[in-house]
């Protein structure tokens, strides 16, 4: 009897859906997804209970025929491509022509699709695959799809979903990246009978931010941009007060796709390091418009996946951007004084009953009142972000690898952005010092506390980056041997460049070991042996990113060492050593590790805690 067999259709479709349809959301995506790329300007999606009994997205694209609406449902057949060479130049979200069929393998769908033009639409309904029924129907134009009982002939998929509140959060967090990358769509939510929210579809970013995040992101946001031939860059990023524990409030968009990139995040990581602590993470909404040659979708069905062909000049171009941007902007954190508010005096906004059914019976016209509704409730409060966009001319660099992309830009910064600080807090008077380890200095109604710690190890780090290329080095008085695996050893030998730079002079010892002749002049002979053994670790890590971080944190070290520590007591003179050195620094906001060096109190604040005006 033969072992190898031909699957049947039945078993084929769902396998395939199983890659396209991973829960509700993949479902919301794909269908959000196809509206997008139908032309449509108003979106409508609603759920309940998680996606899994019913999900619905309606739109007003330019609709399908009646032939189109059912060859929809077969696999493969898309209007996006038309041959292989098209995959070389995708300027679609979908191209598969795979996800109504996958969404119909699995669930009940129910299409109503109509031209413009048209004089009746097309109702198409699909249970398991199958096409049940197909008539002529009354409908608006545009397209109209209905998804039930998600999983109802795959119980086995269907038990591995979470509960509804939990199916619903990744739905949502869908939607809300969609409606980020294109603010030009007006998109509704409703969830479970209830309005979410409804973005404007004025193409403005901002507003899309500040309707989905709130103030706190908006009012925090610096924005960049970069413009070359073949390549655009806008970028708003949170100052370095606001960081995350995680990256969910990093949003990366590709030609209008939401996309995750390794390149892209070790960019920005790069960019806001000694900005922000370690393991922090700042807000970024990253919108890059590149040729479509010069990337590769086509790698996973969830098309969440890219490849640049070019991904050191993407690095460069991501990584000036932002750096570009943080120098230009105040990053001194100011201390607000925020009032008490009895809870029964907040309003909370209501939707009545009315309301939530008008929602759930949406038309054209009905969108295009909420639509305007919404530009009134933030007409007048609305305040946009100031013209401050950064240009640079495209430039073709030859440079081998990341760490000379860093390396070049760090010597290339202009003079105009390291006396920013200067200007601002000029003619200063030092008022003195508190608990021996801050300084306390005053200008005009603001008085500013500065940590003396974070204040001298900025100072050293910059000092020391400066001066990377020719770091001193001492003899240690007693050689120490360092024992290494076969491996590490070849490693050593093929990083000793970078070693030499850190300050490490060695020669092999023979069985696995070298004999370290130098260190780092700032480092203490007894730390020397353990250090050097912490960084052939880091070292294995191939990416040339890591090599950047190897030097940045070996640098951080050797200046948090070095630098005065808190409850060391200052002479005035080195106060004001101190506070002259500071005012020079290309970044005086944070510390190498991203904790803060000064913040700033206003008389104003101050004298509203002792209740002088209220």
């Amino acid at each position: 009897m033969n072992k190898i067999h031909l699957l049947d259709e039945k078993t084929i479709n769902k396998i395939s859906a199983g890659e396209v349809v991973e829960r509700p959301a993949s479902i919301v995506k794909e269908l959000i997804e196809n509206s997008i790329d139908a032309g449509s300007k108003n979106i409508t999606v609603e759920i309940l209970e998680g996606g899994i009994p019913y999900i619905k997205v309606s739109d007003d694209g330019c609709g399908m025929n009646e032939i189109d609406a059912i060859l929809a449902f077969e696999r493969h057949a898309t209007s996006k491509i038309k041959s292989d060479n098209d995959l070389y130049s995708i300027g679609t979200l979908g191209f598969r022509g795979e996800a109504l069929a996958s969404i119909a393998a699995v669930s009940h769908v129910t299409l109503q699709t109509k031209e413009e033009g048209a004089l009746f639409g097309t109702k198409v309904v699909v249970e398991g695959g199958k096409v049940v029924e197909k008539t002529t129907c009354g409908c608006a134009k545009g397209c109209s799809i209905e998804v039930r009982d998600v999983f109802f002939n795959t119980p086995a998929r269907r038990k591995f979903l979470k509960r509804p509140s939990t199916e619903s959060m990744y739905i949502t967090d869908v939607v809300t990246k969609l409606c980020l990358s294109h603010p030009e769509v007006s998109f509704k939510y409703v969830k479970d009978r209830k309005l979410q929210f409804i973005t404007s579809g004025n193409g403005n970013i901002e507003d899309v931010i500040l309707r989905l995040f709130g103030n706190e992101v908006y009012s925090s946001l610096m924005s960049a941009s970069f413009e070359s031939e073949d390549l655009k860059l806008k970028i708003l990023a949170g100052k370095n007060s606001l960081n995350y524990s995680n990256r969910n409030m990093q949003f990366f968009y590709v030609n209008g796709r939401y996309v995750k990139n390794k390149t892209l995040s070790a960019a920005v990581d790069e960019a806001f390091k000694t900005y922000i602590p370690v393991n922090r993470y700042p807000a970024v909404f990253l919108y890059m418009e590149i040729d479509p040659r010069q990337i590769d979708v086509n790698i996973h069905p969830s098309k969440l996946e890219i490849k640049f062909s070019d991904e050191r000049r993407i690095f460069e171009a991501v990584y000036k951007t932002i750096k570009d941007s943080l120098h230009k902007y105040n990053l001194i954190p100011e201390v607000k004084i925020e009032e008490k508010k009895n809870i029964f005096e907040i309003e909370t906004p209501t939707i009545s009953a009315e309301q939530t059914k008008l929602y759930l019976t949406s038309s054209d016209k009905e969108v295009e009142k909420e639509k305007k509704k919404f530009d009134n409730e933030f007409k007048g409060k609305n305040v946009f972000l100031k013209d401050n966009v950064l240009k640079e001319n495209s430039k073709n660099s030859s440079l081998d690898n990341h760490l000379a992309v860093y390396e070049e830009y760090e010597h290339e910064k202009e003079e105009v952005n390291k006396n920013d600080l200067a200007k601002k807090i000029s003619d200063i008077r030092i008022v003195g010092t508190l608990f021996s380890t801050y300084i306390i200095v005053e200008k005009e109604d603001v008085f500013y506390i500065i940590d003396q710690h974070a204040a001298h190890e900025r100072i050293l780090y910059e000092k020391f980056t400066s001066q990377y290329e020719k770091i001193q080095t001492r003899q240690v008085t007693f050689p120490i041997v360092v024992e290494l695996q076969p491996r590490d050893l070849e490693l050593v030998h093929q990083e000793k460049e970078l070693l030499n730079k850190l300050g490490y002079v060695f020669e092999e010892f023979g069985n696995n070991s070298i004999i370290l002749r130098e260190v780092p002049v700032i480092l203490g002979q007894p730390e020397a042996r353990q250090l050097f053994i912490d960084i052939v670790e880091k070292l294995k890590d191939k990416e040339l990113v890591n090599k950047i971080s190897l030097k940045e944190e070996n640098i951080i070290m050797m200046a948090c060492k070095a630098a005065v520590k808190a409850m060391d007591n200052l002479s005035e003179k080195e106060i004001n050593k101190l506070f002259d050195d500071l005012k020079i620094t290309e970044n005086p906001y944070t510390c190498p590790h991203g904790r803060p060096v000064i913040i700033a109190i206003t008389k104003t604040q101050l004298e509203k805690m002792f209740k002088r005006i209220m």
